[in-house]
């Protein structure tokens, strides 16, 4: 009998790399595209946007693009036109958050023509849900998550109520698979900068603890990178800005996230690896 499980012993240790599976995309987080008024010429903010696509398209692991928000700098139609215009040149999936200079009510573009515009670009966009859902692969589920505001913009985002219970009819409908969070506004701060973090964050992370297949959070808003990993083994990336607005660490980078994981044994968190890689141009 001992023999007999030693040997069981030696086999499951053979099969498990056999049954790990991958997946990897990209991040790019405030790009705060300003158009340019030239026809032969791009603002500097427009030439980031490019020179990313061109660095993704170029690396066939990358399965999809996720792009955190604050897309545009300004939201009027001119700048969300160049930034479709540049982004429906990537040869992969991508998916658009809403941050806080994207879309407004006041004096901006309103949330329904936002994703009125960014469909008729990229069907993968939901013509009017601001928070969705989409499959990464067979085994993982993307969930965007909107935490603007609809009426002004403002620094301090919030996910309200509502937003969350339709979370969590996801999350329990998707119980068996991995789920990748993808929000502008992070749930813990990735610094101190008090003038941008999120309101009322306490009821969201509960609702994460309850979810062990919910393995990451991928923010952007505080052009700030950070890795932050919580006590239930969540992990937290604050993805530096892009645009010309950023900062001078920030300007140039987007971040590479590869999951590996085990579907036989994905409740065991041991069995989920997740690498953040920084790829800068």
């Amino acid at each position: 009998m001992k023999k007999f499980f030693a040997t069981l012993a030696v086999l499951t240790c053979l099969t498990l790399p056999a049954l790990a599976k991958s997946v990897e995309f990209a991040l790019v987080s405030d790009s705060h595209l300003k158009p340019s008024d030239s026809k032969t010429e791009f603002t500097e903010s427009e030439k980031n946007i490019i020179f990313t696509i061109q660095s993704i398209n170029a690396n066939k692991d990358i399965e999809f693009v996720v792009f955190l928000g604050d897309m545009i700098d300004k939201s009027n139609m001119k700048s969300l036109e160049s930034f479709m215009n540049i982004a429906q040149s990537l040869n992969k999936p991508y998916y658009l958050v809403f941050g806080n200079h994207d879309s407004y009510q006041a004096g901006g573009i309103p949330k329904e023509d936002f994703s009125k515009f960014v469909h008729a670009y990229n069907k993968r966009q939901p013509k009017e849900d601001t928070s969705y859902y989409f499959k990464a692969n067979s085994d993982c589920y993307g969930l965007v998550v909107d935490g603007s505001s609809y009426v002004v913009p403002g620094r301090h985002g919030r996910y309200l109520p509502e937003v969350l219970t339709e979370i969590e009819k996801l999350f329990k409908y998707k119980k068996n698979s991995l789920i990748f969070v993808f929000q502008h506004f992070p749930l813990i701060p990735p610094n101190n900068n008090e003038s941008h973090y999120t309101f009322e964050t306490d009821r969201y992370l509960d609702l994460l603890k309850k979810y062990p297949n919910v393995v990451l959070v991928a923010s952007g808003h505080f052009h700030y990178q950070n890795l932050i990993i919580d006590e239930n083994g969540l992990y937290h990336i604050s993805v530096p800005a892009l645009g010309s607005r950023a900062n001078s660490t920030g300007s140039g980078i987007y971040e590479v996230v590869k999951v590996t994981y085990d579907k036989k044994f994905l409740k065991k968190p041991e069995n989920v690896k997740i690498n953040v890689k920084d790829v800068k141009f």
